[in-house]
């Protein structure tokens, strides 16, 4: 652990978490159903690293919602069966794989498996998604504004006349 936080620390310029034992910001999460003890390394707007896993066998969901996942095996073994298929797959320490956006795998860890995971942020992850959103809601403004300018000149042009219109003059018999 300290060799790696060694290295990240030369990554990303010492702004990395200690993960000792005795540090308090590990934390127990069931995750998706997924018991583990997990301790954040690195966290930014952009990116997220952390160290998380369990000294005791377990078993559970694992699943990436908005964002890709990317997992590194430091110790242990993984059992995966991926997206409800009937084959597994068993990884070993030293090997990494990624789980893509909205999937999710049954796993299974061996006793003292531990992994490291690296994480986007969803909205680098989505960024035509959040642009297309903006696009929509610049149109509507732009088209507020034009509508709100449009009432604003028939008002002054026609007073008391546009007014009247507008109120409830036309009554639709029912």
């Amino acid at each position: 652990m300290k060799y790696l936080e060694k290295e990240f620390q030369g990554l990303v310029g010492g702004k990395v978490s200690n993960s000792s034992s005795l540090d308090p910001k590990w934390q127990i999460i069931q995750d998706g159903l997924l018991l583990n003890s997990r301790c954040t390394l690195y966290k930014s707007a952009v990116e997220e690293v952390s160290v998380w896993g369990w000294p005791l066998q377990t078993a559970g969901l694992l699943t990436a919602e908005f964002s890709p996942r990317s997992f590194t095996i430091l110790s242990g073994r993984v059992t995966e069966w991926t997206n409800g298929e009937a084959r597994y797959l068993t990884r070993k320490a030293n090997s990494s794989w990624a789980q893509g956006k909205w999937s999710a795998s049954l796993v299974h860890f061996d006793r003292n498996t531990w992994i490291l995971e690296y994480r986007r942020s969803s909205l680098l992850e989505n960024a035509r998604l959040f642009s297309a959103v903006l696009q929509f809601l610049k149109f509507r403004m732009i088209r507020e504004v034009q509508k709100m300018k449009q009432e604003f000149w028939l008002l002054s042009a026609f007073g008391k006349e546009y007014k009247d219109l507008t109120e409830d003059s036309f009554r639709v018999p029912t």
